[in-house]
């Protein structure tokens, strides 16, 4: 009875942890064409590597950007649009995967 209670167990975590897993990709998803595949490119040759950043750091940044308080080399805009409809926790969550870079 206990081992099957927790291979139930074990089989919920993995599908919480996969489920998780696409869930940071789809957040992902639309940094990649400017920050690369693992937030290591440079844009434009004057945005630093993402990857580079701490989650702090982060989600600062793009709660700010949400807001439009701010706009590093003109992207302001561009960053606004692109997380619009981000949640807090979304952003919370966005920043906490590329912090794991």
């Amino acid at each position: 009875m206990f081992s099957k209670s927790f291979s139930l167990l074990a089989l919920l975590g993995l599908l919480q942890t996969n489920l998780l897993s696409a869930s940071n990709e789809v957040l992902y998803n639309s940094c990649r064409f400017c920050h690369g595949e693992k937030g290591e490119m440079t844009y434009l040759g004057k945005v630093e590597p993402i990857k580079r950043l701490d989650k702090t750091a982060l989600v600062t940044l793009l709660q700010s950007y949400k807001k439009g308080e701010i706009d590093q080399i003109g992207l302001g805009k561009l960053m606004q649009a692109q997380i619009a409809n981000f949640s807090d926790a979304d952003i919370e969550q966005l920043s906490a995967y590329i912090a794991s870079f």
